[in-house]
């Protein structure tokens, strides 16, 4: 089998430089290109190193790991030590995703695969070539735009978790509850009471409404708001006009009940005054969150 250095050398420049310039964006840090470049470059002398000295402590556990800090040190720097650390575990994330992806992708191609030396090659089959650096340099990129998508995707769900909390619900004795998204933009009050109103996932409280208020929400026929409904939900029921973010408005359909309480910081907290807004469609594409508190139900807003 012949292994030519410089095509090992190309091959992990552009792979370890596109691992860099990922782990910079995902990391949301302003990293200068040369800096990735002379990292990029210490990792393929690395690994071209492995060619002439392929027994030498160089190629241990702690080689490799001093190898790949001294890469994220250079490319990022070492500012904090917090943050670098971070730095060093998204970059050892995407790695450990994106080489997983080149594998697959190689066997389900059908070719076979092996590593020696912390270099990619492949029997001389279909391929042409016992280093498959074209197979790489045409395959990475499409595994690499994969994984950046899916740890935006990611991270963004991380970030949206962070104003989630669980909410319990009671009405006429029964205790239900959901996940709610703290929306710091949401200033829906009732007009006249000016009551604070948190939107609910009408699916999620049908099982203690009555049929008649079901009916309504979901008909949105104001003018049969009167009728259907038990005696005791008359005094309950609101109409709260609103405006959505696309400029659109029209009149929602909120009840009060009996008691709302939040849980936060490991423990369970009334929020007071709250009316239910009632949505008939999903908050949530994914159904993350079941329900859309108003800041001021939060313990913490008082």
């Amino acid at each position: 089998m012949v292994v030519y250095a410089d095509m090992v050398f190309l091959l992990n420049l552009c792979i370890d430089g596109l691992l860099l310039w990922l782990t910079a964006a995902i990391r949301r840090q302003r990293t200068p290109y040369w800096r990735i470049a002379v990292a990029a470059v210490i990792g393929a002398t690395y690994a071209v190193w492995h060619l002439w000295q392929p027994l030498t402590l160089a190629y241990t556990f702690g080689g490799k790991l001093f190898v790949s800090i001294l890469m994220v040190g250079v490319a990022m720097g070492l500012r904090a030590p917090l943050a670098f650390l971070r730095n060093l575990g998204v970059f050892y994330l995407i790695s450990f995703v994106t080489g997983g992806g080149m594998f697959a992708l190689h066997y389900l191609l059908g070719a076979g695969l092996e590593s020696g030396g912390g270099v990619f090659v492949t029997y001389a089959s279909g391929w042409g070539s016992p280093v498959s650096w074209v197979f790489v340099l045409a395959a990475f990129p499409l595994v690499w735009l994969y994984a950046r998508v899916s740890f935006r995707s990611l991270q963004d769900r991380q970030a949206v978790h962070q104003y989630l909390a669980t909410v319990a619900i009671t009405v006429e004795g029964v205790r239900l509850e959901c996940v709610g998204l703290i929306d710091t933009g949401n200033q829906l009050r009732d007009p006249i009471s000016r009551t604070p109103v948190m939107m609910v996932e009408l699916g999620r409280l049908s099982e203690v409404l009555p049929d008649g208020l079901i009916r309504l929400a979901k008909s949105k026929d104001w003018d049969a708001l009167g009728s259907g409904l038990p005696p005791d939900w008359l005094t309950r029921v609101r109409l709260v006009p609103y405006r959505g973010a696309a400029g659109d408005g029209g009149m929602m359909l909120a009840f009060k009940p009996d008691r709302v309480d939040v849980h936060q910081k490991g423990t369970w907290v009334e929020s007071g005054q709250v009316l239910i807004g009632l949505d008939a469609g999903r908050l949530s594409s994914d159904g993350t969150y079941q329900a859309i508190l108003h800041p001021s139900t939060m313990p913490a807003a008082g």
